[in-house]
């Protein structure tokens, strides 16, 4: 939502709406009253206007019965009620800032500590001291850990280690396969399988490498997104079957 646009919006018609409504003198004194008529110069820009301003309020105060803004009756069209609701929609929306600050974001959040323990148990140590890119590169070495106690491959390095653990070929004599359960013929085991592959592949050569050898430490943001996705292949990882030749 461009809120400095709906603000100017709602603006524009409260002035507008205030300044169009029948001013006269009733029991001697002079009075505004709450319509408008066809033939006050505003009516034309209001009628015009009315639809968008209507479907403003709507939106900003997620409401489905917002009244007509110029609610017809005989030749005249009262604004009053219009009026209020677009105050009480300014109101929202130029306070709607200061409530996200003070509340906080409803976006979703991930707890570190939620993620697949292999990963958390790993990274923790490093993590709550700081140093980012050293809790994901230990991380990353749990990881490969795992992989090699599971296979016992541990004569590989990670990339040939993950590239044999989860090849699309048949086991063979000591080379074990970890396998997405389910029928090989079954299209989404297969894309599992591929998928697989090329996360560990691409996990272990865009994370671990670069976590081991860069000299800067990771944004903390960037660094929890990675141990994300270090855990999602943690968690695919446990429902995988060990196939032997």
């Amino acid at each position: 939502m461009d809120e400095q646009w709906v603000k100017e919006r709602l603006e524009w018609w409260i002035e507008t709406a205030r300044a169009a409504r029948i001013r006269g003198f009733y029991n001697g004194a002079n009075t505004t009253y709450g319509f408008t008529r066809e033939s006050d110069q505003h009516y034309g820009e209001l009628r015009d206007a009315s639809p968008q301003v209507h479907a403003i309020i709507k939106r900003v105060l997620g409401r489905t019965d917002v009244p007509s803004l110029m609610k017809r009756s005989d030749k005249a069209y009262w604004l009053e009620e219009g009026i209020e609701f677009a105050e009480h929609a300014l109101a929202v929306v130029k306070t709607r800032a200061e409530t996200r600050a003070k509340l906080g974001t409803t976006a979703p959040s991930m707890k570190a500590d939620a993620l697949h323990p292999t990963i958390w148990k790993a990274a923790s140590g490093r993590w709550e001291s700081g140093h980012y890119s050293d809790a994901v590169q230990r991380a990353a070495t749990a990881l490969s850990g795992h992989v090699k106690d599971l296979t016992g491959r541990y004569e590989l390095g990670d990339g040939e280690l993950v590239a044999q653990a989860f090849s699309l070929s048949p086991a063979q004599e000591g080379k074990p396969r970890l396998r997405w359960p389910g029928k090989d013929e079954d299209l989404t085991v297969k894309s599992m399988r591929v998928g697989m592959l090329n996360m560990a592949q691409g996990a272990f050569a865009a994370i671990r490498n670069t976590a081991t050898h860069s000299t800067e430490d990771l944004p903390k943001q960037e660094a929890l997104e990675q141990l994300a996705t270090l855990s999602i292949l943690a968690r695919w990882i446990d429902k995988c079957e060990l196939v032997t030749a």
